[in-house]
């Protein structure tokens, strides 16, 4: 429940093998695993001293892990600790195992949680990584010889990830001293890429500023950096960061560690608090967009997944998260309790509580007094299972995910209430009364909410999310024209519902008006009728769409339209039979860097993609029940930006061939091959003809000149 408001193992690897956490290697067991085999998650004990606050930590991250095999139920929360390690040994008894314990930073912490794993001959593996020598010995019983120690960079590996993150750009003036600097950094990679960010950024442009960063290093780092001097390196950045972007970053204390977190809801959130400012009548999400990829371009934050050229998803790296906590703790700018007891603590502090982040789980009622004393809260953030909710008069941002929350039955009284974003199941009949909501500009519906009667009233709304089209009515479908300051408008029906062609009909007149419109996407289901005759009704589509999704939608050839799309970065488009004209069209769309094209009968027409056409496309996904490898084709020139190549094909229809041309594509660097119709049960002709695919595709992609990767999906 989430809630914000505002190497393989081999028989000679010990039982015991200690990594430092930045080995984070993918070791699997052998091949011959049985039902009673059993491959369990990372267990995450990132500063992981057992205080009571801790405790409660440590159980939630084995419940969660126990849970994703199905040997947790949903109540577990409530047990004790050592009835949840008794569980978890009682359960391992007779398997084979094989555990990674990530991040293991007190004796303590591994003391507990090694009761859980127990010893049998049936050849399990526990792993652990940490950064400090004392638990590495603990773990392995005190044999040395299990540890294994992660070098640091050579001088050579730390200079050119140096000039990987300072844009591969060193005047010859800073050369004597970015040695200097990278001798500090000590061969940390964490160290040498956020050096390198500062230094290339705007506030480190002068030999000086590179003088005065230099010796803010201290002297120690060049033999050995600590973590206390990784944290300083850190504090540096930080420091050095404009004043604008200081309370965007503390702000990510408010998510839990290696949890992947939304942009989008991020810079709403910032948004919200106030910390964007707008910039000559700029648009605020764009603003703070601009924000992001400045922390971005920093090394601040990692990103997890991009599309598009832009990053969606991203994490807080450890150390930076113990920063940020450290100085939001100082500043009282940020509160989190993992449990009643720090709840209790908080409501005793000297200063208020402005921003509660409430991580892991909260049995027990709250107390009038305790809720009392959270009025005060204005931005509050819930990551798993509480029965503590607060009243939601004062906030302007509210998001569920997965969480149970029980709006009141009117909701024109929440007048602060900007955005409201419920992924999560309708517990409740969504309240009527919400078109009374003057400043709010982004709501994304429940499951199983239809469009709120007299949505033409809300002229704000800027972003509308929802799920069951089918069940809204015609007169809120076309109501939808009215609201004209929408710049994203994403609808979908549930699996087997249709939209009757009236309401299809009435919704593309609808999106015609909406001419400020930048992000459409309409996911209904593939097998309605009716839908493809709709492919000329759009003639003047809105002229700013950067994000279309009609990959659901299916089309019988490639609308008009789309070629007036100047804008359209993201494009997925489904067409009952895609041809080389098709392709012509879609090419020549100017500023196209993502796209998944979908063509249920590509046999009828050679697909060659020419020379010139789709010149700024980075990524694109080919998918076609027919063999789509063997009718596609790539001139010179063609494509020339294109690093990732998708294919999505019948395994039973493969033809023995591969794309004609793919040497063509000189930024290749992925091949990603999409085999359908592949079965949990394999059977030797599928695994002929898959190895016979990759065996193939292995063989041109070593003819490319980027030697790409060939991967199964």
């Amino acid at each position: 429940m989430e809630l914000l408001c505002n190497a393989p193992a081999h028989a000679t690897v010990p039982a015991r093998y200690v990594f430092p956490p930045e080995k984070r290697a993918a070791l699997q067991l052998d091949n011959d695993l049985t039902h009673d085999d059993i491959k369990l998650p990372i267990i995450d004990l990132h500063h992981g001293a057992l205080s009571d606050d801790r405790r409660s930590q440590v159980a939630a991250e084995i419940i969660a892990a126990g849970k994703e095999f199905g040997f947790f139920q949903e109540s577990s929360h409530n047990h004790e600790l050592q009835e949840i390690v008794d569980h978890v040994r009682e359960y391992l008894k007779h398997k084979r195992y094989f555990i990674l314990v990530d991040d293991v930073w007190d004796q303590s912490a591994w003391n507990i949680i090694s009761c859980a794993f127990p010893e049998n001959s049936n050849g399990s593996r526990v792993m652990v990584t940490t950064g400090l020598d004392d638990v590495a010995l603990c773990a392995c019983h005190s044999d040395p010889a299990c540890i294994y120690k992660m070098k640091h960079l050579k001088e050579q590996d730390s200079r050119r990830l140096f000039q990987l993150g300072s844009d591969n750009v060193c005047p010859p003036q800073f050369e004597d001293i970015s040695a200097e600097i990278l001798k500090k950094c000590g061969g940390l990679p964490l160290a040498v890429i956020t050096i390198a960010s500062l230094l290339a950024s705007n506030e480190a442009r002068s030999l000086n500023e590179w003088k005065r960063i230099k010796n803010a290093l201290g002297a120690k780092s060049a033999t050995q950096p600590t973590l206390e001097e990784m944290r300083g390196i850190l504090n540096l950045s930080y420091i050095h960061l404009p004043l604008h972007l200081r309370p965007c970053l503390l702000y990510l204390g408010m998510y839990p560690e290696d949890r992947d977190i939304y942009r989008d809801d991020l810079v709403r959130q910032w948004i919200s608090e106030g910390f964007v400012c707008s910039s000559r009548g700029v648009d605020l999400e764009d603003v703070a967009k601009g924000y992001f990829n400045e922390l971005i371009n920093r090394s601040l934050i990692q990103h997890v997944h991009t599309q598009g050229g832009e990053v969606l998803y991203f994490r807080v790296h450890d150390m930076l998260l113990d920063l940020i906590l450290s100085k939001s703790t100082t500043d009282n700018f940020i509160s989190v309790a993992y449990n009643y007891e720090d709840l209790a603590r908080l409501h005793s502090c000297e200063y208020k509580v402005r921003r509660l982040s409430l991580i892991s789980s909260v049995g027990g009622a709250i107390t009038e007094a305790l809720a009392t004393s959270m009025s005060q809260v204005r931005s509050y953030a819930q990551f798993g299972e509480s029965k503590y909710i607060p009243h939601l008069s004062q906030f302007k941002y509210v998001l569920a995910r997965g969480a149970k929350i029980v709006l009141p039955t009117e909701i024109k009284g929440l007048v602060h209430l900007e955005t409201l974003e419920l992924l999560c199941d309708s517990t409740q009949s969504f309240p009527s009364d919400i078109n009374r909501l003057v400043n709010l500009f982004h709501l994304i519906l429940p499951d199983g909410t239809a469009l709120p009667e007299g949505i033409q009233n809300m002229k704000s709304v800027r972003t509308l999310n929802c799920s069951v089209m089918s069940e809204s009515s015609l007169e809120d479908i076309k109501g939808l024209r009215e609201l004209t300051n929408l710049k994203e408008l994403i609808l979908s029906t549930p699996y087997g519902q249709c939209l009757t062609v009236e309401r299809a009909d009435a919704l593309v007149s609808s999106i015609g008006l909406l001419r400020d419109l930048k992000h459409l996407t309409l996911d209904c289901d593939s097998e309605c009728d009716g839908y493809e005759k709709l492919s000329d009704s759009l003639s003047d589509p809105p002229p700013h769409l950067e994000v279309l999704d009609l990959e659901t939608w299916k089309f019988s050839i490639v609308p008009g339209w789309i070629r007036e799309l100047r804008c359209l970065r993201i494009l997925k488009l489904c067409v009952l039979r895609l041809s080389g004209d098709d392709i012509r069209v879609l090419g020549k769309l100017p500023s196209l860097v993502y796209a998944i094209f979908r063509g249920l009968d590509v046999s009828q027409d050679k697909i060659v993609v020419s020379t010139g056409l789709f010149l700024v496309l980075e990524e694109v996904l080919f998918w076609s029940d027919e063999d789509v490898t063997a009718y596609l084709s790539f001139e010179a020139g063609a494509m020339p930006k294109l690093q990732k190549l998708i294919l999505g094909f019948g395994w039973k229809e493969w033809m023995g061939a591969t794309p004609v041309g793919m040497e063509c594509l000189l930024c290749l660097q992925d091949i990603q091959l999409w085999p359908e119709g592949t079965g949990a049960e394999s059977s030797k002709d599928q695994d002929d003809v898959l190895a016979a695919i990759e065996s193939s595709f292995k063989s041109a992609a070593s003819m490319h000149p980027g030697h790409p990767s060939v991967t199964f999906h």
